[in-house]
């Protein structure tokens, strides 16, 4: 992406790129959003687009996060509870409420090309509108900033080590990632793919999978 920090002029092309694109997310979801589309409607043309972003891909990187927003909210809320597995579980039931609703763009945000860079979007995201940044725990910072989707999932499952309830050992900790991981990717994917797929129904299997996967019997 180009570099706008010393160009005032840049800095507000590209707000206006990543409003023009929230827009259209609203207005017509993922899947219809093209460059030409984000061009006409920004009143450039198409290789400006590309003067300032490298592909589409990181474009709607940008512009998603604002679809973080509620989310985000209602997690910071969650994380103030100090009992760590219920705090595990109201987590994952926050999750499953938003991303399910917005089933292809939070695909997008956590397992697509650019997702392993997501740190490096809300960096930038949040320099270009900072009156959106929240001021998070440290666990929930901790998840948002992580290297990737796996390590965010690892961190807030660490506090469950500890916790007779459940079966999570440091030994059985990076199986248990890998499974939550994987749980996420195919039921957002199920979505994404059928919209018409009940949202209740897959909430609800989501977390039925995680206690039978966590919870001491």
């Amino acid at each position: 992406m180009i570099d706008y920090a010393s160009d005032n002029s840049k800095r507000e092309n590209l707000i206006h790129f990543i409003q023009v694109t929230q827009k259209l997310l609203e207005d017509e979801g993922l899947k219809s959003i093209s460059i030409r589309k984000i061009a006409s409607n920004s009143g450039f043309h198409n290789s400006t687009i590309y003067f300032y972003f490298k592909d589409l891909d990181e474009l709607i990187m940008l512009a998603s996060i604002k679809r973080f927003q509620k989310y985000s909210e209602e997690l910071e809320r969650q994380s103030q509870n100090p009992d760590s597995y219920e705090k595990f579980y109201a987590i994952w039931e926050c999750f499953a409420e938003s991303a399910l609703q917005y089933s292809c763009t939070f695909y997008n945000f956590f397992f697509g090309k650019h997702s392993d860079d997501l740190p490096t979007f809300l960096n930038i995201y949040y320099d270009l509108f900072p009156e959106e940044r929240n001021k998070f725990s440290s666990d929930i910072e901790a998840m948002y900033f992580g290297k990737d989707y796996t390590e965010r999932c690892k961190k807030i499952l660490i506090p469950l080590i500890e916790d007779s309830r459940t079966r999570v050992t440091e030994e059985n900790l990076d199986i248990v990632t890998d499974i939550t991981v994987s749980l996420t990717k195919d039921l957002l994917g199920r979505k994404c793919s059928n919209p018409d797929i009940c949202s209740d129904e897959l909430q609800k299997r989501m977390l039925d999978i995680l206690h039978f996967v966590i919870d001491e019997t």
